[in-house]
């Protein structure tokens, strides 16, 4: 089995949060640069196959998949037309979620961290992400590091982007002499976010998926709940590909490490993660 740290790239890393009552989730899907275009493009093939959608930019959201409104009424009509068991759209979304969970699972490049906090806050799950985050960046103990130039965010949300250069000075300030650096000396990378319509990117969609899968499996809410752990986690290790695809767990051990006693103030002790 592969570690499930991060590689020597520049990755990119797409965020979206769900929400309910006394919980929030925040989901992240990295993936390398250079492997974005040819991701992008299998999304778009996936969604053409299943939805019936010629350009592929279809919008996907977690809620009315589970609802059975919105595209599940597309995946509805594209398995009938197809000769498939008649079912209804709530069904039909329910099993479009879970193929697009092991479509993610499928891409061999893309690592997943999803936490939650019991918290009516998103931001406040949104800084406890970069802080997870930043403790896989450094876990080498020397250069080079994997570096994430750029996160992109879902929404207009101001304090979710100012979240992320928060965090970047804390870290800088709390760990001094373990930064991602580019190279030796005074050179440390921490990137920036900017904000993007979930409507135009997959990466985005899949975020918001994982998101709301992540939810339910923290509350333990069935059917569903178990679904994160089955076709993401699960199918990716039976993939053969020798990776796990989430290093949640992974990230918040190595954030122990660096703040046994959270003097950080990150809030890991509270984390809420897949069980």
């Amino acid at each position: 089995m592969v570690t499930p740290g991060l590689r020597n790239e520049d990755y990119v890393a797409f965020l979206d949060e769900s929400g309910e009552e006394g919980l929030q989730v925040v989901a992240g899907v990295l993936i390398p640069a250079r492997w974005l275009r040819s991701a992008e493009r299998r999304w778009r093939d996936f969604i053409s196959d299943h939805l019936g959608s010629r350009s592929g930019r279809t919008e996907v959201k977690s809620r009315e998949l589970l609802a059975g409104h919105g595209v599940s009424l597309h995946a509805q009509n594209r398995i009938l037309a197809g000769g498939g068991s008649p079912l209804t759209a709530k069904a039909a979304g329910r099993l479009f979620y879970r193929d697009a969970l092991e479509h993610i699972a499928s891409i061999a490049e893309v690592r997943v961290l999803t936490v939650g906090l019991p918290t009516k806050h998103p931001v406040e799950v949104y800084r406890l992400w970069f802080w997870m985050m930043y403790a896989v960046l450094v876990e080498r103990p020397r250069p080079p590091r994997p570096r994430l130039p750029l996160t992109i965010i879902d929404g207009e949300d101001a304090a979710f982007r100012s979240a992320h250069d928060l965090i970047a000075y804390r870290f800088y300030r709390r760990f001094p002499r373990c930064q991602p650096y580019v190279a030796r000396g005074p050179e440390w990378f921490v990137g920036g976010s900017v904000h993007q319509d979930s409507a135009l990117h997959p990466f985005i969609q899949m975020a918001d998926l994982l998101a709301g899968a992540g939810r339910h499996a923290i509350v333990g809410r069935m059917p569903q709940g178990g679904w994160y752990r089955t076709h993401l986690q699960e199918h990716a290790e039976g993939l053969g590909f020798g990776r796990e695809v989430d290093v949640s767990d992974h990230a918040l051990l190595r954030l122990k490490a660096l703040a046994p006693a959270d003097a950080c103030g990150s809030g890991w002790q509270n984390a809420r993660l897949v069980p």
